[in-house]
């Protein structure tokens, strides 16, 4: 896993809802594995949001949302 991922998995975690925090860790670790290989595209993306931001504390959503967006750009 690369810095980058790392730092935004702990981000992530911080913002996830207690008890989800396993289960947004394994979706982003694969995600992570499908970035490497360039199995991740702009449509894969948005399906991932879709499984994530049900796990976001609701206080932290928009922040989330912002570096996600973020991340999109290098997809598009």
């Amino acid at each position: 896993m690369l810095e980058g991922q790392l730092k935004f998995l702990d981000f992530f975690l911080n913002s996830t809802i207690e008890g989800k925090q396993e289960e947004a860790k394994a979706i982003l670790v694969k995600s992570f594995a499908d970035q490497e290989t360039n199995n991740l595209s702009l449509e894969e993306f948005k399906k991932l949001q879709e499984k994530l931001f049900p796990l976001i504390k609701p206080e932290k959503l928009n922040e989330v949302k912002v570096a996600m967006a973020h991340f999109a750009q290098s997809l598009a």
